[in-house]
C-alpha cells in the first residue's frame, strides 16, 4: 500500500476550499488553537499541493497553550507580530466564524500597519460562495 499524507481521509474536511485564490507565496496562519487540526492540515495542503511557505507563531504554543504563563504567552504574541513583517499574506482560520482576541490583534496589525492581503478560510469555501 502506497503511503500518502494528503489522502482522501486527510483532505475530506477541506475538499470544498479553493486555496488557489491565495496568490502570495509567504502565508501566515492565524486562528484559535482550538482548531489546531486545521492548522496542521492547511499547512500541509498549502506547502505540498500549492508550494507555499507557511508560518505560524509557535508550534509549541499551538500544541501546549495551557502550559504557558501569561507572561510567556504575551511574549509569543509579540513575536507573532514581528513574524508578520516577513509575510506576504495571512490566512485567518475562522472556523465557525470564530476569531479570538489575539487573532484579531494580528489581523488588525497586518491590515492597518503592514497593509497586506488577508484571506479568510470561510471565504475560500466553494459551497458558501458558489452563487456569488
Amino acid at each position: 500500500m502506497k503511503k500518502e499524507r494528503l489522502n482522501k481521509n486527510f483532505l475530506a474536511d477541506l475538499k470544498d476550499y479553493d486555496f488557489l485564490k491565495i496568490k502570495e507565496n509567504k502565508i501566515y496562519l492565524v486562528g484559535s488553537i482550538r482548531f489546531r487540526e486545521y492548522f496542521i492540515k492547511i499547512e500541509s495542503i498549502l506547502q505540498i499541493t500549492h508550494k507555499k511557505l507557511v508560518n505560524i507563531c509557535s508550534v509549541d504554543g499551538l500544541l501546549n497553550k495551557e502550559k504557558f504563563s501569561n507572561e510567556e504567552w504575551d511574549k509569543l504574541q509579540k513575536i507573532a507580530l514581528r513574524k508578520l513583517h516577513d509575510q506576504e499574506a495571512i490566512l485567518v482560520l475562522d472556523i465557525n466564524n470564530y476569531i479570538g482576541e489575539q487573532s484579531r490583534e494580528e489581523i488588525d496589525y497586518f491590515k492597518n500597519k503592514l497593509k497586506k492581503p488577508i484571506y479568510f478560510l470561510s471565504e475560500l469555501n466553494l459551497k458558501l460562495y458558489k452563487n456569488q
